[in-house]
C-alpha cells in the first residue's frame, strides 16, 4: 500500500517539475488539504458501517433533493 508520505512526495515533485517552487507549494498544499479532509471524514464516522455513512456524519445528509430544480408542487 502506498503511504501518505509517498503520495505527498510525488505531488510535490509533480508540481516542482511542472511549475517550479510555486507549483510544488501549491500541489503540496492541495494534497495536504485533501488528506486532512479525508482523515476527518473517516475519523468522524469511525463507528459507521460504510464510507457513505462516514461522509454523511461529517458533511451532513445528502438526500439529493433540490428545491429549486423541480417546482411541480407549486400551483399558480
Amino acid at each position: 500500500m502506498i503511504g501518505a508520505l509517498t503520495v505527498g512526495k510525488k505531488a510535490l515533485l509533480f508540481g516542482y517539475k511542472r511549475y517550479g517552487i510555486p507549483g510544488a507549494i501549491v500541489s503540496g498544499g492541495i494534497f495536504l488539504a485533501g488528506y486532512v479532509a479525508v482523515r476527518r471524514a473517516l475519523r468522524g464516522g469511525a463507528d459507521a458501517d460504510s464510507l457513505d455513512e462516514a461522509l454523511e456524519a461529517e458533511l451532513g445528509p445528502t438526500d439529493g433533493s433540490d428545491d429549486s430544480s423541480d417546482d411541480s408542487s407549486a400551483s399558480n
